[in-house]
């Protein structure tokens, strides 16, 4: 597997993300059918990163924090992390999501569009050049998903982002140019919400 500084820093990151949403979403949280003004909710989700700079689709999760300014409108951190494979790819940034009912289902499903700005960093390990690099750039996702709260604290979550960046470069190996560069990462996640 490929060890690099960064992995242990997104990882260590994504773990005082996870405790800090913890502490920040205790006993003071609203409820998944409850989207009040300032209240907080969290969740996360796993699923698919795409096109990453070496081409693969990578298994990923997420995580978030929302934080409701109005009961349609909010906003709160995201984390992305892939790195099942030889690569690893950590992504944080401040989103904000505008919360639309679905008529005839009770206020319990909601169509959610989201958009932010933050960072990317990727340690990459490309087996068809034989190299290493550790990469950082801009990272703007943009997505759409749908909420669905099965109870009164918990909703089942379907996000499709698109993270825009310029993560990568091309690296020259063996006499030939290896394209390690991508501009859109697709992913999708399936999760909940508390």
């Amino acid at each position: 597997m490929f060890h690099c500084p960064g992995l242990i820093l997104a990882r260590v990151a994504l773990f005082s993300c996870s405790i800090a949403g913890m502490v920040i979403l205790g006993p003071a949280a609203a409820g998944a059918d409850q989207l009040e003004a300032g209240r907080w909710t969290g969740g996360g989700g796993l699923g698919f990163l795409g096109n990453t700079p070496d081409g693969a689709a990578e298994f990923a999760f997420n995580g978030h924090a929302d934080y409701f300014v109005t009961h349609t409108l909010s906003v709160g951190p995201l984390a992305q992390y892939a790195g099942a494979g030889n690569d690893f790819l950590f992504g944080l940034s401040a989103q904000a999501k505008y919360w639309w009912d679905i008529p005839g289902i009770g206020n319990l499903a909601k169509l959610v569009v989201q958009g932010g700005v933050g960072f990317v960093r990727a340690g990459i390990k490309d087996t068809d050049s034989g190299t290493a690099n550790t990469y950082g750039s801009f990272l703007i996702p943009l997505g759409v998903g749908v909420d669905y709260a099965v109870t009164e604290r918990l909703a089942v979550t379907a996000d499709f982002l698109l993270n825009v960046t310029s993560l990568g470069g091309t690296v020259r190996s063996g006499g030939r140019d290896f394209d390690l560069h991508t501009n859109v990462m697709p992913g999708f996640y399936l999760g909940i919400r508390f």
